[in-house]
């Protein structure tokens, strides 16, 4: 009975954790689409690695010189250089289209994720995985269709959201072959420290000085992103990613209540029907990633069986 108590405790501190996070997550968009109406993304990103560095050097600090190793010099670097792409083109996106936009075409991430994982990880797919990533573009191409006509300059821009998901899918599969080596705080200096050396220069060619306001949310900005990833390390300790996977549904919800809240935005009906399709294919994914890692690692911690007498 106990071990019932503590696993619905578990899984209520998931799904809270995973709530904050994507609170977070929410809060970040907002600033990053209100400063980039009068600074350029290339600073604002700048200072979302910049302020993402300085708040992680107290944990740097606290471990020595020992978190600086890394297995994966190279591919620190060249997760650096796409994180710097993929951050400015989302940025980007956020800035031009409406948030909820943006949010919905990055649940494209695991079908990207899933087709490079064949090519980079060797890993077969199942025919229910393709059919839910074919379904799940589906509902990606039902998001970047507009009802009211628009012409095919307007529609343009929605490849570069799409380009952003593909650029952070990589990263994904850079971050599955890392973590078995490299510590997470590792990981996120040396992406701080190379997302902060790649775009200081084209910052200062556009550069206009924030104001203090300006400035103190710039701040936040770069604390939150290391918070995000701080929150969903949590909610994935306390319990399994398919439980926690329907409630990313919520992500969307608090999306586009707060683009409403803050800018007016209302998504429209190709949006809507978009994200019907896309998350849930996108839901069974996580689940079925979820399933496989159980199932390899109950293998690796089972004890050989002996034979019978």
């Amino acid at each position: 009975m106990s071990g019932v108590l503590l696993r619905r405790k578990g899984y209520a501190y998931g799904v809270f954790f995973l709530f904050l996070m994507m609170l977070v997550s929410c809060a970040n968009d907002v600033i990053a689409k209100f400063i980039g109406q009068r600074i350029d993304p290339i600073e604002v990103i700048f200072f979302r690695f910049f302020f993402s560095l300085i708040t992680l050097l107290p944990f740097v600090w606290t471990r020595g010189a020992a978190i600086l190793k890394t297995a994966y010099p190279y591919i620190n670097i060249w997760r650096g250089v796409l994180g710097a792409a993929s951050f400015y083109l989302y940025t980007y996106a956020l800035v031009k289209i409406q948030i909820v936009e943006v949010v919905a075409i990055l649940w494209t991430i695991p079908l990207f994720v899933l087709v490079l994982s064949i090519f980079f990880l060797n890993e077969k797919v199942s025919p229910p995985r393709w059919m839910a990533t074919v379904v799940g573009f589906c509902g990606l191409s039902f998001i970047t269709l507009h009802d009211n006509g628009c012409s095919f300059s307007v529609k343009i821009i929605y490849l570069i959201p799409i380009a952003s998901a593909f650029l952070f899918a990589i990263q994904d599969v850079m971050i599955k072959k890392m973590v078995s080596r490299d510590d997470a705080i590792t990981m996120l200096l040396y992406f701080a420290l190379i997302t902060s050396a790649i775009t200081i220069f084209p910052a200062f060619i556009v550069w206009k000085t924030p104001t203090l306001g300006e400035l103190l949310l710039l701040f936040l900005y770069g604390l939150f992103a290391n918070l995000m990833q701080f929150l969903i390390f949590l909610a994935f300790e306390a319990t399994d990613l398919s439980a926690l996977a329907p409630f990313r549904y919520v992500e969307f919800l608090l999306s586009a209540a707060t683009a409403f809240v803050f800018f007016g935005e209302v998504p429209g009906m190709n949006v809507l029907v978009g994200a019907l399709v896309l998350i849930p294919s996108t839901l069974y994914l996580a689940y079925n990633e979820n399933k496989k890692a159980r199932k390899h690692t109950a293998k690796k911690s089972s004890p050989h069986k002996t034979q019978p007498v």
